[in-house]
């Protein structure tokens, strides 16, 4: 079963990681895919066995650092309206949970054309660029932002409940300092 968890980085960020891959060794678990936030916060994908494995490693960190979230990666989501993925995508996105944005935004993506699709694989691939951030591959996250950029053309200022004007605007103040910055959307 995968799963995935957000810590709170706090005072251990240095040795965080490590400290909750031991932890996650001595379970029987694997945390995979570490994801560090702008605030210090650290991401991973944690493969388990079964649900009260996790709920075990859950409990054995909690004395460390407490969950900001938890997410079961094991069941497919259920039909929801369009505004409603796009407000979730948008909320997902300010909160810096950059990889679930992405899967959201990906059903959608799947089902248009033209136009349409290019603007969803825009920001999908910003997305990508910022998760690729986060594991600490800036110059591959600052290529795919590119390519993020260059989708988004010139597109609608808005699209759903993103501001797209913000997402690009964004993203170019990356890519001319060369050094990610958190925004909102």
């Amino acid at each position: 079963m995968r799963f995935l968890i957000r810590l709170k980085g706090g005072a251990f960020r240095g040795d965080l990681l490590g400290v909750v891959r031991a932890m996650a060794r001595e379970l029987g678990v694997e945390a995979k895919n570490p994801k560090w936030t702008s605030y210090g916060a650290l991401e991973l994908d944690v493969f388990v066995p079964g649900r009260p494995d996790f709920e075990l490693f859950v409990a054995a960190l909690e004395p460390l650092t407490a969950p900001e979230f938890t997410h079961d990666l094991n069941t497919a989501p259920k039909f929801r309206p369009e505004d409603e993925i796009f407000t979730e995508a948008k909320s997902l996105f300010n909160a810096e949970r950059y990889w679930e944005c992405h899967e959201v935004l990906e059903g959608i993506w799947r089902t248009r054309a033209g136009d349409e699709k290019a603007l969803l694989q825009g920001v999908i691939l910003v997305c990508a660029a910022f998760v690729h951030h986060q594991k600490g591959e800036d110059t591959v996250a600052l290529g795919i932002l590119e390519s993020g950029v260059l989708m988004l053309g010139s597109s609608r200022p808005s699209y759903g409940a993103f501001r797209v004007d913000r997402l690009k605007a964004g993203s170019e103040e990356i890519l001319k300092r060369k050094r990610f910055i958190s925004f909102e959307v």
